[in-house]
């Protein structure tokens, strides 16, 4: 009971640090778990969501300023760069075909006008105005309008995941052991990514390089991880434009797995053979790969076409005819995430390859 004439103690007393710490703990731990599972099942949006609240939560918890914070951004960026990636894809194979059909619809009204003229009518409501030209005009400037906000939306997913991964980097940069310099490094690794999928291949090639330096003084000559940055940096010279740096570089991807090659066959280790054989594939294949670049794109022989290929060829061609008379080629280039030359499109093998030249090698490097 409170005496007359005092007044109450209504001072709020501190919360405890380690109570505080221990309460969210908990809370992180559930958030890195579900984080990991949606990306492990390549569910982009919920480990964008997931991510993005532990990176908040970390950021307060921890400081702007602590490397658990940079990891949490890390996951945050990457996630968003998978995100990215999968609508970049998305609204490329929406574009060809919306293009592709509208050529087949105006195709269909070209060679049964008369049949559609009568069949109108089957189709309107009583007294309702045939609006069906009006719609169509409109359609395809809300369509361009619509492939512009997509396009638009794809840049900026991009553009998230490199801001969120450059702010992982700058608080990575400034600790100088070496395990949060080889985190660091990936970080670095991951930019090049976004570089390269934006299809800014000279900023990927600094990316990947800083990785590479990085990486130089912490791993050995003989690490699976070295070939690996190796190779990034050698097909990001490849797509700028410089052939005779790439080539350079895949002979060090070369020259490290082959180091590798003849540790693991000196080894009688079931597990070291077993690797030793898989990575003699690879050797093969980065050896297919040196060829390929040695050797300029040969143009395509039309004469030497399949007849079912000669046809398909002939499509395309009235397809790109009609096109460029209707006036269309301009508004479907323009919805188009716009690619390099076939000599210079990015294989769909090449991240995998990279991947293989890493893998096999975790826990044993």
């Amino acid at each position: 009971m409170v005496d007359k004439g005092k007044q109450a103690d209504t001072s709020v007393e501190a919360p405890d640090p380690q109570t505080a710490f221990g309460a969210v703990m908990p809370v992180i731990a559930d958030l890195l778990e579900r984080g990991t599972r949606a990306f492990a099942l390549g569910n982009w949006e919920a480990a964008i969501e997931q991510f993005g609240e532990l990176s908040s939560i970390t950021e307060e918890t921890f400081g702007s300023e602590s490397q658990r914070y940079a990891d949490c951004l890390v996951m945050y960026g990457r996630a968003l760069l998978q995100h990215a990636i999968e609508q970049s894809a998305l609204l490329a194979q929406k574009t060809l075909a919306e293009a592709a059909s509208g050529t087949l619809n105006k195709e269909s009204e070209e060679k049964g006008e008369g049949e559609a003229q009568s069949s109108k009518a089957n189709i309107q409501f009583e007294g309702e105005p045939d609006f069906r030209q009006v719609e169509e005009q409109d359609s395809g400037v809300e369509g361009v309008a619509e492939g512009k906000e997509e396009e638009e939306e794809d840049e900026d997913d991009f553009a998230a995941a490199w801001n969120v991964l450059d702010l992982a980097r700058v608080i990575q940069e400034k600790a100088t052991d070496k395990k949060s310099q080889l985190k660091y490094a990936e970080t670095l690794m991951l930019l090049g990514d976004v570089s390269m999928e934006s299809e800014n291949f000279a900023q990927a090639v600094k990316d990947f390089d800083a990785a590479l330096l990085v990486k130089q003084q912490f791993l050995g000559d003989d690490d699976r991880e070295l070939a690996e940055i190796f190779y990034k940096v050698a097909l990001a010279h490849e797509y700028n434009q410089d052939n005779q740096r790439a080539l350079e570089l895949m002979g060090d991807v070369q020259r490290i797995l082959g180091n590798r090659l003849k540790h693991l066959e000196a080894s009688e280790a079931t597990e070291d053979q077993e690797e030793a054989q898989s990575l003699q594939e690879v050797l093969a294949d980065v050896a297919s790969k040196i060829d390929e670049w040695k050797s300029p794109p040969k143009p395509v022989d039309l004469n030497a076409l399949s007849e079912s290929e000669q046809l398909l060829a002939d499509k395309a061609k009235e397809m790109l005819k009609q096109a460029m008379e209707a006036g269309t080629i301009n508004d479907i280039s323009s919805l188009v995430k716009k690619r390099d030359p076939e000599s210079k499109r990015k294989p769909e093998g090449d991240d995998s390859e990279a991947k293989r030249i890493k893998s096999d090698d975790a826990g044993q490097a």
